[in-house]
């Protein structure tokens, strides 16, 4: 007697595509291929693309369009650096989708050479009724008339992110040295905000051109608020304490840097007590800590999210009393605080009952028992981010383990430990879920032991290397998502490779880079300045001026290799992984 096949119904089909669209909804594209009825369950679950990969812009973006024919009830799409070349329309997709019929609540663009058409921009406008959030971000030549546009053709506009001009700038730098029509200013921000009433949050990150000005009209004019990012803005203290009297919806505000000023009358001791609905915080008073942290202490602020930078006029007693006053905090970040060692830290462990993240950065003081200490002291911490940090490495370490069963996520990336510290890690953590051991592909016995012991690991991010590939293959039966930010397994061949033909290559790496439509930053160090603008015109530098690099050029590029770093956008891993080994 035969078996008749029962079919899959269609919730269970669902629920296994739901699981696939958790980490990415771009994984639902090709199930959508297979038949009608996957289709109609990928459109009714799909509700973002990401149109990132050059394919979706191909054949005058035949892919992005029939994407947007496929999937009927999209609500967010991002289009991230569909540029390939100074000629290209940027508008024509942009203009396809308001067409598309599609009610979109979200829309990004990304690194886009040149923003849109103040036309595209009404046009838009017209047809995304409920379109509530727009993201511009890394936008080059984005100028107040833009914001204008924006602002006339979206008036119901709740989101804006805005953040970055087309050039770096720091806080040390002359903002003048670029006209103020090729950027965004104060003048734009106080236009957007008289037609933006409804707006409740943006980010205006790394608009040099925006002073207290923006803060204040921002403050005025938008009193829904409840979200402001403005790092790297020319703002002060009075600006900040502008805000936090009169937003009294405000419940993020990250300013970073900020500069001083002279106005005695807005001080934070007379302004947090406004800011009682005020629950993310990032600001870096450099050489004052104590009186911001204290003036939120003595405010009452139930804080939730702060970040911490450098411990210039900090104190652990103004720690101490900040972290007594705000029991509430979940996430804390801390920057540079030399301060710290593993027994403050343990006695300041015992005020963050609630604490559920936390992320250490440079803070020198800190051994590796400090990562035991966390998990015995605070017992729903499920985070722990300790990038780049130099933990001293405690031989005679003989501290009672615990296991912690909270802990979910573990960050070492390029952490200076040993494999002993990262087995006990393993007995510690039975329940860890996302490792990132990358700048460790040397510590295989530790890595292997840990993904022994936690088998609940999904999402590991490691180094590629031999070692590492014939490590993962005794794992290849558990459903473990790998990511490999450096492919440093086939670089190993280039040893041979001349310095010339080195040099030869990584400018044909910076050509193809810029041509499509990534940014490069390259970081000279004093000692180092070589002649790489001669390399790309559009290639940034920080740290030399061009005519030092160019001089310097005719030097070689092979003299900058021992003291150059490289930070990219939008590049693959194996790109990104090629010019490290180049330099």
């Amino acid at each position: 007697m035969k078996h008749r096949r029962k079919e899959l119904s269609e919730d269970c089909w669902e629920l296994i595509l739901n699981r696939l669209a958790i980490d990415d909804f771009n994984s639902l594209q090709s199930p959508s291929l297979v038949c009608k009825q996957f289709l109609s369950i990928t459109d009714r679950i799909r509700l973002k693309l990401e149109a990132s990969d050059r394919l979706f812009y191909r054949n005058n973006c035949d892919a992005l369009f029939r994407s947007l024919q496929r999937f009927r009830n999209l609500k967010e799409i991002e289009l991230r650096d569909p540029i390939f070349g100074d000629k290209a329309d940027v508008n024509y997709p942009i203009r396809r989708i308001a067409s598309s019929g599609l009610d979109l609540q979200s829309l990004s663009l990304t690194c886009l050479r040149k923003p849109p058409f103040l036309k595209t921009f009404m046009k838009l406008g017209s047809t995304m009724k409920n379109l509530k959030i727009l993201r511009c971000c890394l936008l080059e030549c984005l100028r107040n008339h833009h914001l204008v546009a924006i602002a006339d053709a979206l008036p119901w506009l709740e989101e804006l992110d805005i953040q970055f001009s087309c050039y770096y700038w720091s806080p040390g730098r002359d903002s003048n040295s670029r006209s103020a029509k090729y950027m965004v200013t104060d003048a734009g921000i106080e236009a957007l905000s008289r037609k933006l009433r409804g707006l409740r949050k943006i980010d205006i990150t790394g608009q040099v051109g925006c002073s207290d000005r923006s803060l204040i009209a921002l403050s005025s004019n938008c009193v829904l608020l409840n979200e402001i990012r403005c790092c790297s803005c020319k703002v002060t203290e009075h600006g900040i304490c502008f805000v936090l009297r009169h937003s009294r919806n405000l419940i993020c505000f990250k300013a970073g840097r900020y500069y001083s000023s002279p106005d005695v009358s807005f001080t934070f001791e007379n302004s947090m007590i406004y800011a009682t609905s005020l629950r993310d915080l990032e600001l870096d008073p450099h050489g004052n800590q104590d009186r911001l942290i204290c003036s939120i202490a003595a405010a009452g602020i139930q804080l939730e999210k702060i970040i911490l930078y450098n411990d210039s006029g900090l104190s652990l007693h103004g720690l101490s009393t900040f972290f007594c006053a705000c029991p509430s905090l979940t996430h804390l970040m801390l920057c540079s605080i030399d301060i710290l060692t593993d027994n403050s830290t343990r006695d300041l462990c015992r005020y963050l009952p609630n604490l559920v993240s936390i992320k250490f950065d440079q803070c020198s003081n800190l051994t590796t028992a400090i990562f035991f200490i966390l998990a015995k002291e605070c017992p729903v911490l499920s985070e722990i981010e300790m990038p780049h940090i130099n933990l001293q490495v405690e031989d005679n370490f003989d501290m009672d383990l615990e296991r912690n069963y909270q802990i979910r996520s573990l960050d070492l990336s390029c952490a200076r430990v040993n494999n002993e510290f990262l087995k006990k890690i393993g007995v510690v953590c039975p329940n860890l879920q996302t490792l990132n051991v990358t700048g460790l592909y040397t510590l295989t016995e530790g890595i292997e032991e840990i993904l022994k012991c936690c088998s609940q690991i999904k999402h590991l991010t490691v180094d590629r290397t031999r070692e590492i590939v014939i490590l993962l293959e005794q794992f290849k039966t558990r459903s473990i998502k790998i990511e490999h930010l450096l492919e440093l397994e086939e670089w190993e061949e280039f040893e041979k490779v001349p310095d010339a033909c080195k040099a030869q290559l990584l400018l044909f790496m910076l050509n193809l880079t810029r041509s499509r439509g990534c940014a490069v930053v390259l970081e000279l160090s004093k000692s180092n300045q070589a002649g790489f603008w001669a390399a790309r015109p559009g290639l940034h530098v920080r740290g030399a001026e061009q005519g030092a690099c160019g001089r310097a050029a005719r030097a070689g590029l092979g003299a900058a290799r021992a003291g150059m770093r490289l930070r990219t956008c939008g590049m693959t891993g194996q790109s990104e992984a090629l010019f490290f080994f180049l330099l």
